[in-house]
């Protein structure tokens, strides 16, 4: 069983006697039992001016169905009497209460998502699943229950008592409903996707195909089996934590998504709250906003307010669209809002996270920071630097909830995101003043880690950290985790060595759990990773055109589902030549879309094929992506470090949701230094083997303390038009 607390205030009325409840629930089902319990489930009834509410604790188990549990706090001498539905109290806030139509109504919307799901529906149209209601009493015995006869009422509703928190009781109370076919499992994973908010992100287009063979057939399997919730993602993306949180994860562990379901969680639940989502990359907008859209409209079947719910990128102005140091500043009395090249003077030309770091630190020390917000979400928060995150937490009210999310592999200018000391820093005993240790009270969890990467096959993923670190390059890592614990904590198990000894050889695997691909087992959709050299930029691009026409043509993927990533392209006159080699090779009926000629909020364009630098593939992702330009990897010359290009790399081969073609020009170390990577990872028994490097001689080492990433902080190689 496993339970998710979602929104915990035991100061609030009836806060211990829910908690005394949710303890009983706990105690009574465990690991035998299959199921799922709630606490505070996430969606609103609104069906009823009485009822505008949540209910207190949803149980979904495999064998004995759904129940819906309504608690209430009173003492037997707050009811007055019970008249058919209605309850009369006295020396209570309330002078009359309808918990049982007040639950059955709840139950009933939840059974309405069921009924919605061909799975769990049986011939006539009737769902599968039983629905049962309670109303828990846990300051009520049964003796005092039965005593003023409200046991006798006709119509009297089940409840729980005081005698029936003990496990065997409470046990036995939900065993006595009516009984049903136990689920099976592919029943039971429907009704978990309902409940988790996994069906607002499923596919809405047709079902694959039962044989598929082209690429796009294959990739209709990957639309249709991958975007649903795991536990992991559902808890996070429900909870709301009385406080900061943090969330990592590597590339495709499904970040961004579960901001925007935290984002409309807290929207539905606290309609009254003033909301932020904020992030670095601007083409992200129209993807969150949709997002929070859905699970909105899942969570209480409306729009959502977008005067309370705000999307704001890092930085913004006024012919622009909002940002969160924009708004931040406007409001300020004393600090003067500093667009780009007032900030270029005042600053100096510093790199576009740096400059926009400097500008709020300026109204930092103004002391002038407006208290707007409620909550602040920041996705990409590995794009920002300390100054930012200190602007948002003195943006908020109390209780400070500043919730970040990582992305383990994606931050192209350093590897290790910097921790709560660091960013906030330390009180007079040295302590935290953002403490990420533990959980709240009730069971959220302050720091929350996802392993397990959805986006990418496991071959992609594996290939990206292989070659993104450096682990085979014959000079030696240029970047890497150095102990067993750091390797596990991103979904990889150590299956040979000792990194305790600089030298020995070492073996890591990573297990197919932790990469779930729908394609994983379909051996004609490999290879998903492959590489290929040319003579010169022309033939590449030739090439790259000649394969981009097959996957139309003869795949059948369409023109928007493909990507094109110009590595070493460091400006757009730069990217051009490229680009016009793959134009004029290209059919005539297919467009290119030059991502940089667009609006920076918009990536993918229908019927095109999507052409951009590094700097805005970040944050999106494609069927099938073309890596070119891999002679760039370790060429420093421009300024970038060794480390920033390996980044690059990786974010570039994580943007697949299915295969990945690589290509340079000439021969290198580095294109044999790929091979070998290919070789260990395409093979039946994919693994990494390197050698343990010697810690002192890495450019970045990348371990796991209290708040440490595994790859890619590109911000640095990004045009300022990216972010204002």
């Amino acid at each position: 069983m496993d339970f998710i607390p979602t929104d915990i205030d035991s100061t609030m009325a009836g806060g211990e006697a829910e908690a005394e409840v949710w303890s009983a629930i706990k105690n009574a089902l465990g690991a035998d039992d299959s199921g799922v319990a709630y606490y505070k489930f996430p969606v609103v009834d609104k069906s009823g001016e009485e009822h505008d509410r949540e209910p207190d604790f949803v149980l979904l188990h495999q064998e004995l169905g759904l129940f819906v549990i309504e608690c209430k706090g009173y003492q037997i001498s707050h009811i007055e009497s019970i008249e058919g539905q209605v309850w009369q109290l006295k020396n209570t806030s309330q002078s009359i209460a309808k918990p049982h139509p007040q639950v059955r109504d709840q139950a009933f919307k939840i059974r309405s998502f069921f009924n919605r799901q061909p799975e769990l529906t049986d011939e006539q149209g009737r769902c599968k699943i039983p629905c049962n209601v309670f109303i828990a009493l846990p300051n009520i015995s049964r003796s005092e229950w039965e005593e003023r006869g409200f046991h006798n009422i006709p119509s009297s509703p089940r409840v729980l008592t005081s005698d029936d928190l003990s496990p065997q009781s409470f046990r036995d109370k939900i065993s006595e409903t009516p009984s049903m076919e136990p689920l099976s499992a592919e029943e039971y994973r429907a009704a978990r996707s309902v409940l988790g908010g996994g069906s607002v992100i499923g596919d809405e287009g047709s079902a694959a195909p039962p044989n598929p063979t082209t690429k796009g057939e294959l990739y209709a399997t990957v639309e249709e089996k991958l975007p649903k919730l795991d536990q992991k993602q559902e808890e996070i993306g429900i909870q709301i934590p009385p406080g900061p949180q943090q969330v990592r994860g590597i590339a495709g562990s499904g970040k961004t998504v579960l901001m925007a379901m935290k984002a409309a969680r807290m929207h539905s639940r606290y309609p009254e709250w003033d909301i932020a989502v904020t992030f670095m990359t601007k083409s992200l907008y129209p993807q969150i906003r949709e997002l929070i859209n859905r699970f909105h409209w899942h969570f209480a079947e409306e729009e959502p307010n977008w005067q309370k719910i705000r999307l704001l990128h890092g930085w913004g102005g006024k012919t622009v669209l909002d940002g969160m140091y924009y708004v931040l500043a406007s409001e300020s009395e004393t600090h003067e809002f500093q667009h780009v090249v007032a900030a270029q003077n005042r600053h100096g030309r510093l790199k576009t996270p740096s400059l926009l770091d400097a500008c709020c630190e300026s109204l930092l020390n103004s002391g002038d920071v407006p208290t707007m917000f409620d909550a602040i979400l920041i996705d990409e928060a590995q794009d920002f630097e300390p100054n930012f995150y200190k602007m948002c937490k003195a943006a908020l009210r109390e209780p400070e909830r500043l919730i970040w999310a990582y992305d383990e592999a994606q931050s192209l200018g350093s590897l290790t995101a910097p921790s709560p000391s660091n960013i906030f820093g330390t009180d007079e005993d040295g302590d935290p003043k953002v403490d990420l240790s533990g959980s709240y009270e009730g069971g959220i969890q302050k720091s929350q880690i996802m392993r397990k990467a959805y986006r990418s096959p496991r071959e992609v993923l594996m290939a990206a950290h292989a070659f993104g670190m450096g682990l085979k390059r014959d000079s030696g890592a240029v970047q890497t985790i150095t102990t067993q614990d750091g390797w596990e904590n991103i979904g990889y198990e150590v299956t040979e060595g000792d990194f305790r000894r600089t030298g020995e050889t070492v073996e890591i695997q990573r297990p197919a759990k932790n990469s779930p691909h729908p394609l994983s087992e379909e051996e004609n959709a490999k290879p998903f990773v492959q590489f290929k050299s040319a003579d010169s930029k022309r033939e590449e691009m030739e090439e790259v055109a000649e394969s981009i026409d097959r996957d139309i043509n003869e795949h059948g993927l369409s023109p928007e589902q493909i990507m094109v990533i110009l590595i070493g392209q460091e400006t757009e006159s730069d990217a051009e030549e490229p680009a016009k080699f793959l134009n004029d090779v290209l059919e005539s009926e297919t467009s290119v879309n030059k991502v940089w000629e667009g609006e920076s909020s918009v990536f993918a364009k229908d019927d095109e094929v999507t052409v951009t630098r590094i700097n805005r593939a970040k944050g999106n992702e494609a069927a099938m992506v073309y890596v070119t330009g891999l002679e760039y990897v370790d060429d420093v010359s421009s300024g970038n470090s060794l480390v920033q290009r390996r980044n690059e790399i990786f974010v570039a081969l994580t943007r697949t949701r299915s295969w990945c073609r690589i290509s340079g020009v000439g021969e290198s170390e580095p294109f044999d230094e790929l091979r070998a990577v290919l070789d260990d990872v395409t093979g039946s028994n994919p693994k990494i083997v390197f050698d343990a490097p010697d810690p002192q001689s890495l450019e970045n080492q990348m371990e796991d303390g209290i708040i440490e990433y595994t790859l890619d902080d590109f911000q640095e190689t990004k045009g300022l038009s990216d972010f204002v």
